[in-house]
């Protein structure tokens, strides 16, 4: 018993195999190209492989359609060839240009040239000619209506001509807010000028005319060798708009009736706020709404500081109210620039395209979609 599996064993074997059918012929292996050699368009395959790394769709499509033709069999340009038809469907174009789009990146120092740009400047230009035209009129005792029509019209003229050739090479628009904003810092030094140096008469009036003129010289030297942006420009604005604003509230709480200490003490301090905020906006890249969102949070700080004041000590402790107004401007300016901390960042949100396309060796339609994460 113990030798009958190895004679079972035995005796299968030694039985003849079954006969293949009549008339049934050999199964052929389909003819693969093994090396490159052996297909005569192999130079057409890397070209059209070449073609199609670089993006040349309908190139590549030419080529492989080529290799096809003399070598039906190439066991890769079949593929490569329906991957370059895909690609030149719209939908696949579209989903191309989503996933080539750049991604949003946080606020450039640098800046383009802006027709903008040139608008602004034109039209602040040339209302500052107009106030200027009027003003000199006013010193030259212009008795006749029609001389401070036409001075104005004159120096609105000027303004405008020459915001309009000296700009022909273009302009950011980070230019033309700090020659604009020279132009209005001017004229309110000029008027604070008259309180601090207590002029009269004429000496008021050109005080107020040299200091538009001599801002308006400086926002061109700034525009033109700092090149700062829009962003930077109004966070140099808000600085020294908001250093004047606190000092005038503290200031208001004293008993003196110095009006020339005060205007005095007002044209330093802005004047510092201005520098010193231009200073620091040369190494940030921040954006004029950014800053527009921290001057409303100083807006939104003042009026709850007062309100706050007001509520728990009354209308009989105006210093309070005053001292309480300007620590809420400053705790809301904190506050909302420590909250806008990202809002120059880019956008990490994925880009996402949902395309028809052929999918399958057999050409078969559906949907792909496409993503950058």
């Amino acid at each position: 018993m113990l030798l009958a599996p190895f004679i079972l064993t035995l005796f299968v074997a030694a039985q003849p195999g079954t006969p293949p059918p009549a008339g049934a012929a050999p199964m052929s292996v389909p003819p693969l190209v093994e090396v490159p050699e052996a297909c005569a368009a192999e130079s057409d395959y890397a070209a059209g492989f070449d073609a199609l790394v670089r993006g040349e769709d309908a190139r590549a499509v030419k080529a492989l359609e080529h290799v096809l033709e003399v070598c039906p069999q190439h066991p890769y340009a079949p593929e490569l060839a329906r991957l370059a038809r895909t690609r030149l469907e719209p939908g696949a174009r579209l989903a191309q240009d989503t996933l080539a789009r750049p991604a949003s990146s946080p606020v450039s120092s640098k800046e383009g040239t802006s027709r903008g740009a040139r608008a602004s400047l034109t039209i602040v230009q040339t209302l500052h000619g107009v106030t200027q035209g009027i003003l000199l009129c006013s010193i030259a005792h212009c008795v006749d209506t029609r001389a401070f029509v036409g001075m104005s019209l004159l120096g609105g003229s000027a303004g405008a001509a020459a915001s309009l050739l000296l700009t022909r090479g273009g302009l950011t628009l980070g230019q033309a807010a700090a020659i604009n904003s020279g132009t209005v810092w001017g004229f309110g030094f000029g008027l604070a000028s008259i309180g601090s140096f207590e002029l009269e008469s004429d000496a008021a009036t050109r005080a107020v005319m040299v200091g538009a003129l001599g801002f308006t010289g400086l926002g061109i030297l700034v525009a033109e060798f700092a090149h700062p942006t829009a962003g930077q420009v109004s966070m140099a604005n808000s600085g020294g708009l908001w250093a004047g604003v606190v000092a005038a509230l503290l200031m208001a709480t004293q008993d003196s009736n110095d009006t020339r200490a005060f205007f005095g003490i007002e044209q330093g301090v802005v004047g510092a706020g201005l520098i010193t905020f231009a200073l620091l906006s040369r190494d940030l890249d921040i954006s004029r709404g950014r800053v527009l969102l921290v001057d409303a949070g100083g807006i939104l700080g003042g009026l709850v500081g007062l309100s706050a004041m007001f509520l728990v000590l009354g209308d009989n402790h105006g210093d309070a109210i005053l001292v309480g107004t300007a620590v809420g401007a400053v705790a809301g300016l904190g506050t909302t620039l420590f909250l806008t901390r990202d809002f120059d960042a880019p956008d990490d949100a994925p880009a996402v395209s949902v395309i028809p396309a052929a999918l399958g060796r057999h050409g078969g339609m559906g949907l792909a979609m496409l993503g950058r994460f």
